[in-house]
């Protein structure tokens, strides 16, 4: 009796194990979950400033199945092609349950730009991850492919908040000059031109014609001098090249100051604070740019080899202010970095990692 006592134990123990081992096989199963199918309404995305508020595209996926009822969070992510979604060079955009994400063409542009230079074609991965929480593995959709085209965001200034620098090497055209900028919109101004001429004249219009005004004068020493209603062409004696210029309007002055060179500074680069990194320039896209091995650190733009005008960035938005602050980069790595300030009002710079 008492070995028949046993053996009814031993099979309820068993049926017990046996039970718990088949839940936990149930429940590992259910965690693999059944993925996402990803669809895009178009493969091609040819973004245009001019359309920025038009609609671009639509992003479909199917609901993720975890076997069992739960709320699923979705995450489309974006990242540039070949680079096996490193954090560096994705976007992820969170949409809580939403099964699709329309976006507009000024917004998927934004995205975009955070992880593909503008203004070219580049190869693109998109792909939806689906979870329950953070004791679960999250599942992927199917990788579609797309290409997608950027634009640069250019914001447009008219005075009082710009004077066109409109001269000999431009062909005297307001309508068609560069501009400096006074981005607080009080009185002073400033901005980088590149004068194409041997003998550069130029002066500092008020809007898009002559007939809407301009400043004259004359230089004065050491690369200073006075701002007049009208007067004469302002010159720069040293010749054609690239140079910093500011204009105060509250003053009537304005500076000159010609740069020769750009390069990258900072404890993320070879030799830290002590000498900069060369830049070069692309007379093709107009802006300098050097590929250079960097450490956790931070860096800055300057001219010259020298501090009297450095770039640094304020807000880490990528638009960078004179005398700004230093430039987190965040980890180790090969870096392409790109410094766009030709474009008045609308200076940029790109780190991007290899």
């Amino acid at each position: 009796m008492k070995n028949v006592f046993k053996k009814i134990i031993f099979l309820a123990v068993g049926a017990v194990l046996f039970a718990s081992c088949r839940k936990d096989e149930q429940r590992t199963v259910l965690t693999q979950g059944n993925t996402p199918n990803l669809s895009v309404s178009s493969s091609t995305f040819n973004l245009q400033q001019a359309n920025a508020t038009a609609y671009a595209g639509t992003f479909n996926w199917t609901a993720a199945d975890f076997g069992y009822k739960a709320a699923v969070n979705y995450t489309l992510q974006i990242s540039r092609k070949g680079t096996n979604w490193a954090s560096a060079t994705t976007v992820e955009l969170g949409l809580g349950n939403n099964l699709f994400k329309s976006f507009f063409v000024g917004d998927l542009n934004r995205e975009l730009i955070k992880i593909i230079p503008t203004g070219t074609t580049s190869d693109v991965d998109v792909r939806v991850k689906a979870e329950v929480g953070a004791s679960v593995p999250p599942v992927y959709s199917n990788v579609v492919p797309i290409r997608a085209t950027p634009y640069r965001d250019i914001i447009l200034y008219t005075f009082p908040q710009a004077l066109n620098i409109a001269g000999n090497y431009q062909g005297w055209n307001p309508g068609t000059a560069p501009q400096l900028v006074s981005l607080q919109n009080n009185g002073e101004y400033a901005g980088f031109i590149n004068f194409e001429n041997s003998s550069p004249e130029f002066k500092m219009v008020k809007g898009n014609n002559w007939g809407a005004g301009d400043f004259g004068g004359g230089a004065g020493a050491g690369g200073t001098g006075n701002l007049t209603n009208g007067g004469s062409n302002l010159s720069l004696p040293n010749g054609a090249g690239f140079y910093y210029l500011t204009a105060n309007t509250n003053s009537m002055r304005w500076t000159y100051y010609k740069i020769n060179t750009w390069g990258v500074i900072g404890s993320a680069t070879a030799n830290g604070w002590n000498s900069d990194q060369d830049m070069t320039y692309d007379a093709t896209t107009k802006t300098w740019t050097a590929t250079l091995n960097l450490t956790a650190g931070e860096i800055k733009f300057r001219a010259n080899d020298d501090w009297a005008v450095n770039l640094g960035d304020n807000g880490n938005d990528g638009k960078p202010e004179i005398n700004g602050a230093n430039i987190p980069v965040a980890a180790a790595g090969n870096y392409t970095i790109t410094l766009d300030i030709l474009t008045g009002g609308n200076w940029a710079y790109t780190i991007k990692k290899n």
